[in-house]
């Protein structure tokens, strides 16, 4: 990796405000598209105590939607903004997500302390 992408990399570290935590979660979704309800089954990618990116069948229409998240494990719910959505190459649609407060619990996982420095080998 060059200097230049390391700077990129630590600049982008630096500026999250919780550590993420590379882990698959089933997430139930409810989001309102084309006039209607719509709740599907997504997976996520990547989670950190304030979002996430996850997997869907279907995509919010836009960054800003709201999105109510459940988590089946643990029967929390936490309500969140789209901040960007991808097409993957295989039809699903990568969804990054912010939730409206920090919600650490809503994985059920412990997070790295804050101090902890992320590798900076490419996952």
């Amino acid at each position: 990796m060059t200097d230049s992408a390391n700077t990129t990399k630590s600049a982008v570290t630096s500026r999250r405000r919780s550590q993420r935590v590379f882990l698959k979660v089933r997430v139930v979704v409810r989001f309102r598209l084309l006039e209607r309800e719509s709740v599907v089954d997504g997976e996520t990618y990547v989670v950190n105590a304030h979002g996430g990116t996850m997997y869907l069948p279907i995509a919010p229409m836009a960054p800003g939607d709201i999105l109510t998240l459940t988590n089946p494990e643990t029967d929390q719910v936490e309500s969140c903004r789209v901040v960007r959505i991808e097409a993957q190459p295989d039809h699903r649609f990568a969804v990054a997500f912010a939730f409206h407060r920090p919600s650490p619990e809503f994985w059920a996982v412990a997070f790295p302390p804050a101090d902890w420095i992320e590798s900076l080998v490419d996952h």
